[in-house]
């Protein structure tokens, strides 16, 4: 199984450009591939659906019991990487990769355990279809192909979040906000660049000054050594107020001064988790721009500052959890900044009611959703949780509860879905994060579990 997940890892399956028969890229498309093949190779039942997605499956019988993963990627810097992020690494009992936790792992995981319903024969009343999407990442376009033009099971389980049973995700909201900038911004300016993914906290931000007022003030301050500008008594003092002394940072002079800040990339489900680029570059900048901008002042307090949902007065918790938001790419193109932000939802909140708040904060801006998704709720009572929990409890010997979550998952692309799996409890997996991993023995436990939770769906069902 490790030598699969090996191939599979090395495979780089980020979204790109579509090409014939590929949608979401080549990268996406080349992975389909490998699993369509490997399929094959285990002699089970398999196709695809336009590129979108692919399937395999076990068994006979009128209807399919779902296993939903995907096969798609967000991007992986090798920067802060311990090795090569598309190369499986085993160290100290973990598995690392790009997608050893999300998804591929599970993926791969699942592959071997239909072999294994196969193998040794169990008699079920349905077929058990392992679905992968190609497009999880950049907004699930792949099961919503699928289930237009699929098969649609009974009953589905995702491993694509925590154990031991998620019956709680928030609503998700991304949107493009653009808004022009202020003249001293705009006179000093000349481009910044943050971010791969709405999704993502981003790991790296930087701005080019043009040859204005605050890149002659630097030249100045550092006396033509610009590597001290980290070290100015004014700047030091606001990376150490903010915390973030100990971060990595760099200026370059060509065609302008060009700063970079770097922080460190984290799921925006939990943008605590990481540190913002962005956030980490305004802590530079805020000195040199002596509060003459008031774009770059708003961007902090009322998008990147940890308190901003209160800023904005869209702060809100319930049940499912509490409001959260990330500023997840940045560009500029001389005259407007746009953002892509990503905002995790409670399930009582009007997220129609952000947009508004934004607007009043920033000022004049223009929205473009990119992706909005509502919340999912399971009872805790229901059948389906009750079940997946006694399989949970019985494969580890650990007591099963229910887990509401920031993340989105394709529990919410088909009907009667639910997140399953696969991080246990207090495992760091860091998706989306530099190192990603899982324990070896983990992957090898999750067969188990889904071999038996398939099973006694079968029963349920």
């Amino acid at each position: 199984m490790l030598n699969d997940l090996a191939e599979l890892i090395a495979i780089e399956s980020v979204m790109g450009a579509p090409q014939p028969h590929a949608p979401f890229g080549t990268g996406p498309r080349a992975a389909l591939d490998w699993f369509l093949q490997k399929a094959k190779d285990f002699g089970l039942s398999s196709g695809e659906l336009d590129g979108y997605c692919g399937w395999a499956e076990y068994g006979a019988g009128d209807s399919c019991i779902g296993i939903l993963a995907h096969l798609d990627v967000v991007p992986a810097d090798p920067k802060g990487w311990s090795n090569p992020p598309f190369r499986l690494a085993i160290e100290n009992g973990r598995a690392y990769g790009r997608g050893v936790a999300d998804d591929k792992g599970p993926a791969v995981v699942c592959l071997h355990m239909l072999k294994r319903l196969k193998d040794e024969r169990v008699p079920l009343k349905h077929r058990i279809r392992l679905i992968v999407g190609c497009n999880e990442e950049n907004g699930s376009a792949c099961m919503k192909h699928y289930r237009k033009h699929g098969e649609i099971p009974v009953v589905s389980l995702t491993p694509d979040s925590d154990f031991p049973v998620i019956n709680s995700e928030k609503t998700i909201k991304q949107v493009h906000c653009a808004f022009p900038c202020d003249a001293f911004f705009a006179d000093n300016v000349a481009a910044v660049t943050a971010g791969v993914r709405p999704n993502v906290v981003p790991s790296s931000a930087s701005v080019t000054l043009k040859e204005s007022a605050v890149a002659a003030k630097i030249r100045k301050a550092t006396g033509g050594d610009l590597s001290k500008l980290f070290r100015l008594p004014a700047v030091l003092e606001n990376l150490v107020t903010y915390g973030y002394e100990g971060r990595s940072f760099g200026i370059v002079d060509d065609n302008g001064l060009t700063i970079t800040a770097d922080g460190v990339a984290g799921h925006a489900s939990e943008p605590e988790k990481g540190v913002n680029a962005l956030a980490v570059l305004y802590a530079v900048l805020e000195p040199l721009f002596e509060g003459k901008s008031a774009t770059l002042k708003a961007m902090n307090e009322y998008l990147l500052s940890p308190l901003a949902p209160e800023k904005l007065g869209i702060a809100a918790e319930d049940a499912s959890g509490a409001l959260t938001m990330n500023v997840g790419t940045a560009a500029f193109d001389g005259k407007t900044l746009t953002l892509s932000l990503d905002f995790r939802v409670p399930a009582s909140f009007d997220a129609d009611r952000i947009d508004t708040a934004v607007a009043a904060r920033i000022g004049d801006c223009t929205f473009e959703t990119i992706q909005f998704t509502k919340s999912l709720f399971i009872p805790e009572a229901s059948p389906l949780v009750q079940t997946l929990l006694k399989v949970y409890t019985k494969v580890t010997g650990n007591e099963g509860y229910t887990v509401k979550t920031g993340g989105g998952t394709y529990a919410r692309e088909l009907p009667n879905a639910i997140a399953y799996g696969p991080a246990f409890p207090g495992e760091e997996t860091a998706i989306h994060n530099v190192d990603e991993s899982i324990a070896v023995d983990h992957l090898f436990q999750l067969g188990d579990i889904y071999f038996e939770a398939v099973k006694a769906l079968d029963t349920l069902y």
